[in-house]
């Protein structure tokens, strides 16, 4: 991330681990702070395409891919192109050049939140010369998405891939979201090995840094659930848990089909509230950003 970029607002959201509700507390963080007049940006990396499918209908998702204005939209006309020979300032005007300076891509989906729509065809993209991972951070740059919204939202999917690194290379902090069982705990495991492999790649002033980590589908009568807490926060006793934890809320599921959020949920509303608060302040407190 360029180090004259004014904020440093774009956060990924990420675990190794499938069916930990990542994409859940993304775009319900993101509705809870627009809420609160916060404009937001979410930004759908993840094929599977399940940001997208939460907060557009199916009508819209099927308008913006038949009219090429999804996040493949950014890739389809580059990731074919050779890039090799060129380096340095040269790659990035050139990369830019192809950006073609267009936010079309960008739907609102409700007051203060807009969303760039995921795409199954992304799995056609992989990175064979080292520059396409880098058209999601030269969009943003290019259209000073960062000026634009108070937060962008990236949501990854469970996978170390092109994806993932592409986002990661737009990012400057990362939130990891887990279910407290054993799984989950291999996923965060093997993200922890991930991150640290990619920020030993990078300048100080390019590393992803932790916001934290939220518990999510929590069972608080389940003595399973807290002694697993327990033990993650003894395992990784240098990290940040958020202290609230989101429940095990079947509702929450229901809704999201619905295209609702968690503040309209009864027993949810507090819960999402808090975390959002949570969220500003450990950014805040790690950005210097208001």
């Amino acid at each position: 991330m360029d180090s004259n970029t004014s904020k440093k607002n774009v956060i990924s959201f990420v675990n190794m681990k499938g069916g930990v509700g990542k994409t859940t507390i993304c775009v319900n963080i993101a509705a809870q702070l627009a809420k609160t007049n916060k404009k937001i940006l979410v930004i759908d990396m993840d094929p599977q395409m399940n940001a997208s499918q939460y907060l557009l209908s199916p009508d819209i998702i099927e308008s913006l891919i038949n009219n090429h204005h999804t996040i493949y939209n950014l890739y389809e006309d580059t990731f074919n192109e050779n890039f090799n020979y060129l380096t340095g300032n040269e790659l990035h005007e050139d990369l830019l050049e192809h950006i073609d300076d267009n936010c079309s891509i960008i739907q609102q989906a409700k007051e203060n939140l807009d969303v760039i729509c995921g795409d199954l065809r992304m799995t056609n993209v992989d990175e064979k010369d080292g520059t396409i991972s880098d058209i999601l951070n030269a969009f943003i740059e290019e259209n000073n998405l960062q000026d634009t919204y108070n937060f962008i939202f990236i949501d990854c999917p469970p996978t170390q891939s092109i994806y993932t690194i592409s986002a990661f290379k737009a990012s400057n902090f990362y939130l990891i979201v887990i279910k407290p069982d054993y799984l989950s705990t291999i996923g965060l495991s093997l993200f922890q090995k991930m991150i640290s492999s990619f920020n030993s790649r990078r300048g100080k002033k390019e590393k992803l840094n932790c916001l934290g980590i939220v518990i999510n589908l929590y069972q608080p009568q389940t003595d399973y659930h807290k002694d697993k807490v327990s033990e993650l926060k003894s395992i990784y006793k240098f990290s940040n848990f958020f202290t609230t934890k989101i429940a095990n809320k079947s509702a929450i599921a229901k809704y999201s089909e619905e295209h609702k959020f968690m503040y309209d949920i009864n027993g949810c509303k507090r819960q999402i509230i808090n975390l959002a608060k949570e969220f500003t302040d450990e950014y805040k407190r790690r950005s210097g950003n208001e």
